[in-house]
């Protein structure tokens, strides 16, 4: 394996490190190992201390591509800006220290990207979840193979990824860089997620390919989900909204359709934390917190016409439609005892 510094690498790789001490190796060498081996790997430490410190200055010793920044404190979508900021690829990539790529990804991902003058590749990924229960599934997030030549094919279609969950995650993508700094498209632009800088620069994507091919791997666990999940739930669905007014398409029915039913099936997760079994929240509070998530415009338009997929959320859709904050509560707890047998039945994109 050649070990040198590109003067014009054709990817840029970002990659944050959180701890992750028993997986980050394999992320990057899952990077270092990639059939396109003309790449640049940013890591930015975020911890800055430790092993996995340690871990990361010896590679980055051994493999001029790896380009080691210290950051100790930063939080990730920081992290990721600051990696953005020191790439210089024709291409951007992000890889997650608990992910791994296939040897090939890179290189098809780019193949695709130069045949037909791509802004943006869309790839496949497999996501293993692990259980409240300690089991763990595996679910691939794929569509079929399909380019978009123009901005209004590829905005039509655009609802079936959502639908999947496989747009809004930054990895298993390929962006080009000058096309996010002409957009200004960040990380920590507006929200705490990386789908901030995704839904950014999607705004105004015209030329767009989809790859059935899941090349992309990642572990996560359902109890991962970042503190403050109802309020980054409300945040990105009114982004999404307005992405789709900036597309003129916020009459479209099957778009809206899909949009209302990702909401109130994350909703019922929300729910379902602050009432599970277990909860360090009053039965007092747990109804005054529920009685304001079902008070809002969002979850009032999005009870009224969402026809959900997952049976978590079709079975509390009557009690939320009927705002029976109490019927609610207690669905939503017994859920949480179910938790265990739920894993197949989630949005890939709420953990990735």
């Amino acid at each position: 394996m050649p070990h040198y510094t590109p003067t014009s690498p054709v990817v840029s790789v970002l990659m944050v490190v959180m701890g992750a001490e028993r997986s980050v190796r394999r992320a990057v060498e899952s990077v270092q190992n990639q059939t396109l081996s003309n790449i640049q790997l940013v890591v930015v430490d975020a911890v800055g201390s430790g092993q996995v410190t340690r871990q990361l200055e010896s590679i980055a010793e051994r493999d001029l591509r790896v380009e080691l920044v210290s950051a100790g404190g930063c939080a990730r979508q920081e992290a990721l800006d600051l990696a953005l900021e020191r790439s210089s690829g024709t291409y951007v990539a992000v890889v997650d220290a608990d992910g791994w790529a296939a040897p090939k990804m890179l290189e098809e991902l780019v193949d695709l990207a130069d045949d037909r003058a791509l802004e943006l590749v869309v790839g496949g990924f497999t996501l293993a979840l692990e259980t409240a229960g300690g089991r763990t599934a595996e679910l691939d997030v794929a569509s079929e193979d399909e380019v978009f030549l123009t901005q209004h094919e590829f905005r039509a279609a655009a609802w079936r990824m959502f639908a999947t969950g496989q747009l809004l995650p930054a990895s298993a993508k390929l962006f080009r860089r000058d096309r996010a700094e002409e957009w200004g498209a960040r990380f920590s632009a507006e929200r705490e997620s990386d789908h901030g800088f995704v839904i950014s620069y999607l705004r105004d994507v015209e030329r767009v390919g989809v790859s059935s091919k899941a090349l992309y791997h990642v572990s996560r666990s359902v109890a991962g989900r970042p503190e403050g999940g109802y309020r980054h739930l409300e945040e990105e669905h009114e982004a999404l909204l307005g992405l789709y007014r900036h597309w003129g398409l916020e009459g479209d029915a099957a778009s809206m359709e899909t949009l209302q039913n990702r909401y109130i099936e994350q909703l019922v997760d929300c729910v379902e934390d602050i009432c599970r079994v277990g909860s360090p929240v009053s039965s007092g509070e747990q109804r005054r917190q529920v009685e304001r998530m079902l008070g809002t415009e969002h979850a009032r338009f999005a009870a009224s016409v969402a026809r959900p997929r997952s049976s978590q959320a079709r079975s509390m859709i009557a009690p939320i439609r009927a705002g029976n904050v109490t019927l609610v509560c207690v669905q939503a707890r017994l859920l949480s005892l179910l938790r265990g047998a739920r894993s197949l039945d989630v949005a890939p994109d709420a953990f990735v």
